[in-house]
């Protein structure tokens, strides 16, 4: 048996070099192949594994040539990545690395049938292909993990018959003990890449709870809210400023109440919506009416969405337009609930000479688009809210806005 312990500083002896080759029983192979692969989990990198592989592991057999393919992410190629040799004359870089196509050559041939390959006379190959220079002999054996092919290791040499069924039995261990190192790699890669996935879709749910509180309870909001109740206080309007005050109150609450829910029930966004064009209302005026229907929320009373989106829909849709408006601004709102969707539609009827006026108010200029919120939701959450904008003419001619959501049942 080798004396595995020294075996780092004998392997410089080119004595020692062939007598591993010629000499050593299958059984020891990988014994000390696993020697050497105590300093691979420290490597961090596939390409600093490769290279790894060429300088300390295959160079103990006095190749003249070696070269590491990996197959390409679309399984079509195989890609020289690392070489001992005319290849890579400083160890450090490939010169020209070669692309091979799946089943061309003989390296091609083994990455498709994951069989290795001894040439005893390239001369008799007929699809031999020369790298930097003709050679007389080649052995290809594949890198297989989990049973597929990702990688070929690949050497030649000047002679005929130069390669012997030892060589093959040492890069088959070779092969499999890189295997493992690689599959390492690329199970912490994978971790790494899915824990960074999760702190951006985090992040991404922060980014839209804070813009939805900035939506809800914006300065712009709260201000004119207290403003109209101290118009009301001033024209000593108690009633109107007793629910006005009512209403915003409620409000407040159910926004606060909300702040970190990601969805909410269909009734509660219904009464919200209430709460909130009522208020509206009070503030305007005149300047629109609403109407709010339903369908089959009763008998689905468990039906939720996804939050923010429907309070921001009104909003922009009213901000929009309510400067230009002459008491003819007509909103109506509609949710059906189906058992596996709910449909949000809203209708806006404008004059037609209202209808693409640039006077719009410099609070519509600050909203987020509701777009915005259903784009950012969709990202972050398999939802898939569809919307659809449209416009049409109403039956007295006015223009007639249309937006339909279709959010997916969160009961």
């Amino acid at each position: 048996m080798l004396q595995i312990g020294i075996l780092p500083e004998a392997l410089m002896d080119l004595r020692l070099k062939q007598h591993i080759v010629k000499s050593i029983q299958a059984s020891e192979i990988e014994e000390i192949l696993l020697h050497f692969s105590k300093s691979m989990n420290t490597i961090d990198s596939e390409e600093e594994l490769l290279w790894d592989m060429v300088k300390n592991c295959i160079s103990i057999l006095d190749f003249e040539d070696a070269v590491i393919y990996l197959m390409d992410e679309s399984g079509n190629f195989l890609i020289q990545k690392a070489a001992l040799g005319p290849k890579s004359p400083d160890g450090k870089e490939l010169i020209n690395a070669l692309k091979i196509p799946l089943g061309s050559g003989v390296t091609g041939k083994v990455a498709q049938t994951g069989l290795p390959i001894v040439i005893n006379d390239t001369r008799l190959e007929p699809e031999y292909i020369q790298d930097d220079t003709f050679r007389l002999s080649e052995l290809a054996v594949p890198i297989l993990l989990e049973g597929k092919v990702i990688g070929v290791i690949d050497s030649e040499n000047s002679s005929v018959d130069y390669f012997t069924d030892q060589h093959l039995r040492i890069l088959n261990a070779v092969a499999s003990i890189y295997s493992g190192q690689i599959a390492r790699l690329r199970a912490e890669n994978k971790a790494k890449k899915e824990q960074f996935e999760r702190w951006k879709v985090q992040q991404r749910i922060y980014r839209m709870q804070m813009e939805a509180i900035s939506a809800q309870l914006s300065p712009h909001f709260v201000f004119n809210s207290l403003n109209a109740i101290q118009h009301y206080i001033l024209l000593e309007d108690k009633r109107k400023s007793l629910r006005f005050l009512s209403i915003f109150g409620k409000l407040l609450r159910y926004f606060l109440g909300q702040i970190h829910q990601e969805s909410v029930l269909v009734r509660d966004e219904i009464q919200m919506l209430d709460w909130y064009l009522q208020l509206q209302k009070l503030r305007y005026e005149e300047k629109f009416v609403y109407d709010i229907e339903e369908h089959r929320v009763d008998s689905l009373p468990t039906s939720k969405i996804p939050a923010v989106v429907v309070q921001s829909l009104i909003e922009n849709l009213l901000e929009e337009h309510i400067n230009q408006s002459q008491g003819n601004l007509k909103i109506k709102a509609l949710f059906s609930i189906k058992e596996f969707e709910v449909h949000f539609k809203v209708q806006l009827e404008i004059p037609e000479n209202e209808c693409e006026s640039q006077s719009k108010s410099e609070y519509f200029k600050e909203l987020t688009p509701w777009e915005d919120y259903v784009k950012l939701i969709n990202e972050i959450r398999p939802y898939q809210i569809k919307s659809q904008v449209k416009q049409e003419k109403s039956e007295n001619g006015h223009c007639l806005k249309v937006v339909e959501l279709i959010f997916p049942n969160l009961m």
